[in-house]
């Protein structure tokens, strides 16, 4: 398959963790002996794509602790990548890690190889929240791996977590004010999956009192220059993450890597296993095609996820009718509810809304 032009985003997943947190669903392994054979995997994947030649104009690298990988298979990567696709020389560059694996040799290799962006977990400011969730890193550790990354990088992202075992109001405050060096963060409200260690341990969460929390941290967030531009991610004007913003924006990305997604931008997905072992040795996606109603719920729960929501000409462009006419009945009732709001060409959740958005999408979705 060969889409022309359009500019894709690259995902890549990078598999390997130190131990795996208690909250933590995604795939990953603590067997870092796979991890050249993996990477040469990665590479091949990489270098054989159906779409090699592309415009890419945003490279992530998420796990995983891809700050975990060994020394040199960050650069290995990102140099298939380049010799592979046409990517742009303002392309944004992630890389995620975490604060024990971040060493003056990562930070170099990162920006050697073009990583212009750091994503980095914190998830809390606590020692004992961290201990309790099962996070390998302190924050005095956070803290030292923040100072070394400033000193290369403009461009850093962290990660909050509302509902973590031990969590109070007061922690998620002095996690917001430690982030001084950030210009984006993503907060998540905690979901206790099947099969982690916090679903069998019984854990849950009090969802009306992460709902005030959430509140409480988007003004505390606002007073301090981040604004919300997507119910988890808030950043410095500018410092959005451009990546992130093609998933709620339905545009083209390729994924490599076990576990990873990929989307044609219209009506093709692309899926990888989720078997480490069988990825190695055979490393490709498959796909799968989307129905007409496919398209259009994802389409309304991504776009309705932002804060600028449907834009009305976007919609009539992909789907060749009016968003508004087709759902005028129910859209007039979440207005008068002062669920959603139209302003500028676009129907978006009402600001004060975002928190409980799903139960309003569904108003808006097929059956």
């Amino acid at each position: 398959m060969t889409i022309s032009g359009k500019t894709h985003g690259v995902y890549i997943h990078v598999p390997f963790c130190k131990a795996k947190c208690k909250y933590c669903a995604f795939i990953s392994t603590p067997d870092f002996s796979l991890q050249k054979s993996y990477v040469a995997a990665l590479i091949e994947e990489i270098k054989t794509s159906p779409l090699v030649g592309s415009a890419v104009d945003s490279i992530y690298i998420g796990g995983g602790t891809p700050s975990c990988l060994y020394r040199g298979g960050i650069a290995e990567i990102l140099a298939a990548v380049k010799s592979s696709f046409i990517v742009a020389d303002d392309a944004e560059i992630t890389s995620e890690c975490n604060p024990e694996s971040v060493d003056e040799a990562f930070v170099d290799e990162c920006k050697n190889s073009g990583v212009n962006r750091i994503s980095m977990g914190l998830q809390s400011c606590g020692n004992d929240v961290l201990r309790a969730c099962g996070r390998i890193h302190t924050f005095e550790q956070y803290e030292d791996a923040i100072a070394i990354l400033s000193e290369r990088f403009d461009n850093i992202s962290s990660d909050i977590i509302l509902g973590l075992p031990m969590q109070k109001l007061s922690d998620i405050d002095e996690s917001i004010k430690s982030m001084t060096c950030v210009k984006h963060i993503s907060m998540y409200a905690l979901a206790v999956e099947h099969g982690t260690p916090l679903y069998t341990d019984g854990y849950s969460v009090d969802d009306d009192m992460i709902a005030d929390w959430y509140e409480y941290a988007c003004a505390k967030l606002s007073d301090i220059g981040f604004y919300r531009y997507e119910v988890s991610n808030f950043a410095k004007s500018g410092y959005e993450s451009k990546h992130n913003k093609k998933y709620w924006s339905c545009m083209p990305y390729i994924g490599f890597g076990v576990a990873a997604h990929g989307y044609d931008g219209e009506r093709t997905r692309f899926l990888h296993g989720d078997d480490i072992i069988e990825y190695i040795s055979s490393p490709k996606a498959e796909s799968y095609t989307l129905t007409d109603k496919d398209m259009y719920n994802e389409y309304i729960m991504l776009r309705l996820r932002t804060e600028n929501g449907i834009v009305l000409s976007d919609f009539t462009g992909r789907f060749g009718y009016d968003f508004y006419e087709r759902n005028k009945d129910i859209i007039d009732k979440l207005k008068r509810e002062k669920l959603i709001v139209c302003r500028d060409g676009a129907i978006a959740i009402a600001p004060e809304r975002m928190f409980v958005m799903n139960t309003i999408i569904e108003q808006l979705m097929l059956d």
